[in-house]
């Protein structure tokens, strides 16, 4: 048994600790080296030890080192939205705290995410209700043997049935009680009761917008000191990835990426598209692509073409590949973004890191997200969008000048930096 003293972050330690030194492996004949995480009674510890022969020395006590659960059950390699928030952000933190913190994310059997350690389930939990059933009452059981400082629940609910000490959350929007009409009315309904009882059970709640703040604070009466704003990052190849090759189509085209649901204004967007191929006489020139999953109450999108006469100029690619999704965005006269209402808007910055213009709508968070980095108007005014349109593709100075806004603005988002402040709300919960 040995003792030692250290510093507790930025704090002296003045209790002395007593612990048993394990797992020494043999690095040269005359030095054994040990990284090795120890719980003391309610403080952990990271610790490195060197063994000159004669004595034990602690030569690193530091870093304020972490155990962390992350939720990542809606993680699938399709993802989008919170799925992809989940993969990014754990990436990013596994990257940057590598030797300090412990990231342990629980995932559906088979689904991995790159350098991140995953606990796999070997239930099925596909469907939603299953899905959140097994959140509210069973996840509490998993958490035995290990005693974790901090656990990340990063879609809009945390178990309220079955608590979980020191959780965190994160809420990406508050649509579900702003437009409660664009969901199924089960489905917005479990919703908005969920958040309303999980908001009162964190310890705190990340939200990647002060808009989000804003809407969180003024329906569900969170305090502020209880809310972190941790905006959401670009993924560094995106950033920086090269052009590549234009793909394989005849026409310039605009292009629309998100699930096809109600709140993101496709229909209203295909009938902005009609007003602008029509009045610029461009029925046989420009197309107009939508990639994204069929969600919910998309049927009035699927007849818009047809309703507003371009259906030969209207594709609905339904889910496409990263590196698909990174050609469109390349090759796209302009990102063309028309929701009633966003958290923050993923697409927004993504096509903005590849210099792609944006032509956005002004609602939720989109004008604070976009800055002065893109053409706005109010999703519901399709003469504005239209006309926008017209601006792109009449004014070649335009989009350049949009592109390159596009790139600086996107290069102040990055998921270390999201990691970096996730980590400063872990610390503060794990009262660090």
């Amino acid at each position: 048994m040995y003792q030692f003293d250290g510093l507790h972050g930025r704090r002296q330690v003045t209790q002395i600790f007593t612990i048993k030194v394990l797992n020494i492996a043999l690095k040269t004949d005359k030095e054994l080296y040990m990284h090795k995480k120890y719980q003391t009674g309610f403080k952990t510890i990271l610790i490195m030890v060197s063994y000159d022969g004669s004595s034990i020395v602690i030569i690193r006590v530091g870093g304020v080192p972490l155990l962390i659960l992350m939720d990542g059950l809606l993680y699938h390699p399709q993802s989008t939205g919170i799925g992809r928030y989940i993969e990014s952000l754990a990436k990013a933190y596994a990257r940057k705290y590598q030797g300090i913190d412990e990231l342990q994310v629980v995932g559906l059997n088979g689904q991995n995410i790159s350098a991140v350690k995953m606990l796999h389930l070997s239930r099925s939990l596909e469907r939603s209700f299953n899905r959140i059933f097994f959140e509210q009452w069973l996840f509490r059981s998993r958490l035995s043997p290990l005693s974790y400082d901090v656990v990340h629940f990063p879609d809009y609910q945390v178990p309220v049935v079955r608590r979980v000490p020191s959780a965190v959350m994160t809420i990406h929007d508050m649509v579900a009680f702003k437009y409660p009409s664009m969901f199924p009315k089960a489905q917005s309904l479990m919703k908005r009761q969920l958040m309303a009882q999980s908001v009162k059970v964190a310890k705190r709640v990340i939200v990647p917008s002060q808009t989000t703040a804003n809407d969180l604070q003024d329906i569900l009466h969170v305090p502020q000191e209880r809310i972190a704003v941790i905006p959401h990052g670009v993924e560094p190849v995106q950033a920086e990835g090269a052009p590549e090759k234009r793909p394989a189509r005849e026409r310039p085209y605009f292009l629309a990426v998100g699930t096809i649901e109600p709140r993101k204004n496709f229909e209203g967007l295909i009938h902005a598209f009609s007003l602008f191929v029509h009045e610029n006489h461009l029925s046989d020139h420009v197309d107009l692509l939508i990639a994204g999953k069929k969600g919910w109450l998309y049927e009035p999108v699927l007849e818009a073409p047809h309703k507003w006469n371009v259906r030969d100029r209207v594709f609905l690619l339904e889910y496409v590949s990263k590196d698909e999704l990174r050609t469109l965005y390349q090759n796209a006269l302009a990102l063309v973004y028309p929701s009633f209402y966003e958290g923050f808007g993923f697409p927004v910055l993504e096509a903005m890191a590849y210099g792609t213009p944006v032509i956005s709508s002004t609602q939720g968070a989109l004008q604070e997200v976009c800055g002065d980095a893109a053409l706005l108007a109010d999703p519901a005014d399709f003469e504005a969008f239209s006309q926008h349109m017209t601006e792109i593709w009449e004014d070649g100075e335009l989009r350049i000048s949009l592109g390159q806004k596009g790139r600086d603005h996107a290069k102040c988002y990055t998921w270390e930096a999201t990691a970096e402040r996730t980590r400063e709300v872990y610390l503060q919960v794990a009262d660090r």
